[in-house]
Order: structure tokens, then sequence, then C-alpha cells
């Protein structure tokens, strides 16, 4: 596809005739007067060939998307809604008269074209340069980071009907790779078998168990197959690795030979390792958090962290659901370079800070913000780590009575282990508090190489001035919420990792906009009397 040249806007469009049909500060008339204007078909233009047929301009369908988040609509309703509705259609800069709409199949391929071009980002990155260019968002602007589940449509099925999908689409990729070795070598059975759906639903333990000998014997065969009579076209099958993953994790297979044939048995292991939930979508994991679990993946938002004003978002990262939170700051760095910003302080909660994170911002000149978890144990407070007086310099630490570690030893993950003499701690009155009743060793504590950090920002944490300041933190809790009940944020829409991406960047791009909006016609200060939930 190539794109339109000198492609003009009509004269008869709906912001030209009805000009008096909305108020001048209705948001959709805001959005045609200064979003709108600001997409350009030339920010495409490296996404689209020279040659071939003349594509739906780019920027207009990058408008329609971010009214279609907006309002949280499907794709033919964002279609239907180009020719029914007359203030998208002032929005849009559509004819008053037009009657027929594109296809929603094509916001589809135009999702997949900058996903395929690694351009998930851009109209966000539009929106962001926008309120830039508009002075809402300042180079140094602290930013806060929080992060909220997005929930998979994919369920934890029964372990055959997981089997049955792996070998399903594993056959539908040899036919989709190499259809004449797909008619040629699998046998017809296995060809009928997995071009039909299959549910455990209602079948006996008896019947269960022989589905799943039957399901890994003809995973098995097929793989045979593709080894005995190699393809040029199927060498790089995907879903061959995906198979053998799914049934090493959820069966015991075993192999038994009765007059020179080989039968296959197949023991459900109870309570399996699962890393793969669907082998169309293996990104997906099983995420926990407190007394909540579910599969998908995370979404950390990130926004603007000015009191009182109203805030845009800057990023969206996306995570794997099992994946812990400090583990995103290099993305977010990241994403801020990229968008040409460095915020001063970054707010947190306590599953992002810790002191290797707390050095890193630092040596970049910012500030992580953000409270340092206790440490995990039940222990009387004056035995706990903290209550020692350790140098991480001479690598030594000193007990409440007043004894010196004898040796340190570094460890897996950067931890210094630090021993006090086992023949000093049994004697010690208070052994029984400090080390419990069932050790017999001295006592070890396991320290970060970053434990100055630490003990600084535990100490810090406990000002009144700390516990004020990081009180902006909090409303970025409106801010996801907004996503989740108005944008669609809580459930996957898309499916892998690029297709989550999409979605999060899109939701804040819509989020944006109406803030942008609101910023143009109200004002960026808010009333000291707003509710919280809208201070954001």
């Amino acid at each position: 596809m190539s794109l339109p040249q000198n492609q003009r806007e009509g004269l008869f469009t709906a912001d030209k005739e009805l000009l008096d049909f909305l108020p001048p500060d209705d948001p959709m008339v805001v959005f045609s007067r200064e979003i709108y204007p600001a997409f350009k078909d030339e920010d495409f233009a490296r996404y689209y060939s020279s040659k071939g047929r003349w594509a739906t301009s780019p920027a207009f369908l990058a408008c329609v998307t971010i009214l279609q988040f907006r309002e949280n609509l499907s794709d033919p309703e964002a279609a239907e809604a180009c020719v029914r509705r007359l203030d998208w259609k002032i929005a849009l800069h559509l004819p008053v008269t037009e009657k027929t709409s594109f296809h929603p199949s094509t916001l589809c391929y135009y999702r997949r074209r900058l996903k395929k071009n690694m351009a998930m980002s851009l109209i966000l990155d539009k929106t962001v340069e926008l309120a830039q260019a508009k002075g809402f968002i300042k180079k140094r602007t602290s930013q806060r980071i929080d992060a909220t589940h997005i929930i998979s449509h994919v369920n934890r099925i029964a372990t055959a009907d997981l089997l049955f999908r792996a070998v399903k689409c594993l056959v539908e990729e040899i036919e989709k790779k190499d259809p004449s070795y797909y008619e040629r070598e699998l046998p017809g059975y296995i060809r009928e078998r997995y071009s039909e759906h299959f549910s455990s639903f209602g079948i006996s333990r008896d019947k269960r168990g022989e589905k799943l000998a039957e399901i890994v014997e003809d995973g098995l065969l097929i793989k045979e197959l593709l080894q005995r009579a190699p393809s040029d076209n199927l060498n790089t099958l995907e879903q061959v690795k995906i198979m053998e993953t799914i049934f090493q994790e959820n069966v015991a297979i075993k192999k038994r030979e009765i007059d020179q044939r080989i039968f296959i048995e197949a023991e459900e292991i109870h309570s399996p390792k699962q890393t793969i939930f669907d082998p169309r979508d293996v990104s997906l994991r099983l995420g926990k958090k407190a007394n909540k679990s579910w599969v998908g993946s995370k979404c950390h938002v990130v926004e603007t962290a000015q009191k009182g004003k109203l805030n845009f978002i800057t990023n969206m990262i996306y995570q794997q659901a099992h994946a812990h939170d400090c583990n995103v700051h290099e993305k977010l760095r990241q994403g801020n370079e990229y968008r040409g910003l460095e915020p001063e302080k970054v707010y947190a909660d306590r599953s992002y800070v810790n002191g290797g994170a707390i050095r890193e911002y630092r040596h970049h000149g910012q500030e992580l913000m953000g409270y340092m978890q206790g440490e995990n144990t039940k222990k009387p407070e004056e035995f706990k780590a903290y209550s020692f007086s350790i140098d991480m310099q001479k690598r030594e630490a000193i007990c409440p009575a007043g004894q010196v570690t004898s040796n340190a030893v570094l460890r897996k993950g950067g931890y210094v282990e630090l021993k006090f003499p086992q023949r000093i701690c049994m004697n010690c009155p208070s052994c029984n508090e400090c080390i419990g009743t069932k050790k017999t060793g001295g006592r070890k504590l396991a320290v970060s190489q970053y434990y100055d950090y630490i003990r600084d920002r535990r100490e810090e944490q406990k000002s009144e001035a700390f516990r004020k300041e990081m009180s902006v933190r909090a409303q970025i809790e409106g801010t996801i919420s907004e996503g989740a009940r108005f944008h669609g944020l809580r459930y996957a829409k898309y499916h892998g990792e690029f297709g989550h991406q999409m979605q999060f960047y899109l939701t804040g791009a819509a989020i944006n906009v109406k803030r942008l909006i609101k910023a143009i016609t109200h004002g960026i200060e808010i009333p000291a009397r707003t509710a919280l939930t809208c201070q954001t």
C-alpha cells in the first residue's frame, strides 16, 4: 500500500458546515481544532510502500483509533460511528453527507502494520509531543508509576484440552507453512481429528486418561515424522517446542513395548508448574499479588506528578504477569530518554523500591521516591537486621550485644552474608530471641550490597516531610481506575505481547487526549474542591 499524494480535505466537511451545531468548548470541537491537525500522513510514511494501491489515510485512522479507545468501542462500532454520528464527523473532518465508511477490518490491519514496524507507541508519542508543545509537560517534571493487572481471555483449562490445543496448533502451523507436506506426510486421521474442536467436559476419568494417551501419541508421531522427512519450509516450527514444553509440564509419559509394538501411557501431573496456558500466546503468565491471581500481563502506568494540576501519561509499559515490579526501571528510563524527559523524581510504591534502584536513579541525577519494604521476619524489633550496626565498606556488623561478625561471604544476587561466631552466640543471654530456639549456629545476616541506601531511606521515610511528599503518588490510582472503568484496560483485547503493548499505548493516548482537551478549554490548574479521583 502507498500513501495518496497531495490529498486535500474537502470544502464541505462537517467541521465547516456545522460551525454552530456544538458549543466551541465541546470536546469533539476541540478535538477537531487541536488534535486532528496534529496528525500528519508524513508521520507514518516510513511504514508504507511507495507502490501499490492507495491506503486509507493513516493520520485519519490514528484519530479514529483515539476516539474508539476514548469511548471503548469495537472496530465495527467505530466504523459505524464515522457514518451515523455528527460529533464524530465534526471531529474527523468528514462530509456531513457521507453515507459509507471504511471496513472495520481496516483498523485491524492498521494496528497490525504498526505492530509489524514496532511503531506501537507512535500515537501516544504524538499526544505527549502535543502536551509538551503546549507547555503542559515540562522536561524536568516529576513522574509517578504504578502497575495494574491485565486479564486475558484464557482460562486454566483441563490438561486434556490444553494438550489437544497444543497438537492442533502444531498441525495448523504445518498446514500453513507447507500445505503439500501436510497432505502428503500427515496421516488422514490426524488431519481430521485436529481440524475439529475438543472439550473434555463430561468425560469420565478413564476415558480422559485414554484421550491423554491418544493426544500424546499423536504429538510424538508428528514430531517423529518431521525428523524423519524434514521439509525446507518446516525448519523453524515454533509450535514443536511449545508442544514439547506443554507435554513435559503437564503429563508423565511412559512407553511400554508389547509384542514389538510401542504403547504410550500418559499420567496427568497434579499441581503442575505451568508456564504455558495457551499455545497461541506463550507470553501469558500466572500473576499473583496478595490474595489475587490472574492469567495475563501487567501494565505499568507512568504519568507526570504535579500536585493540583492535570497530569499526562508519558508511558505505558508492558510486563509479564509474574515479573517483579522493580525490574521495570530500565524500560522507564529508556522511555523517558526517547521522549526527551528527565524527571527530577519518580514516585512509586514499595514493590519498586530497593537499594540498587535508588543508587541507579541517583547515578542518572534523579531520585526514586518510595517507602522501603520492612524486614520480613518475626524476630523482636531489637534483633532485626536494621538494629545491627552494619559497615558495608569493612563488611562487618556489630550486634546489639556488642559482638562483631567473624567473616563475610558474597552470595548469589549480590548479597553479603555476615556471620557471627557460633561460640559467642550460643553463650549470649539473648540467643533464643536473636537466633531462635531450634537453631544451633551463629546469627547470619544477608545484607544487600546497597545497604547504605536502604538504611538511609528507612530513616528518611520516618519523617513527616517525606510522608507529605509521597501523598502525590496515590493519585495515580485514579488514572488506573479511569483506564480500567472507561477505556477497557482491565481486559486484554489483542493476543501476544505486542498486542497487549498496543492496547496499553492506545489507552494512554485516549486518556491524554481527554486531558489535553480539558487543559485547553478549562486550564491545567484543578480547583481545590475537586474530588481526589479527578486530580489526575
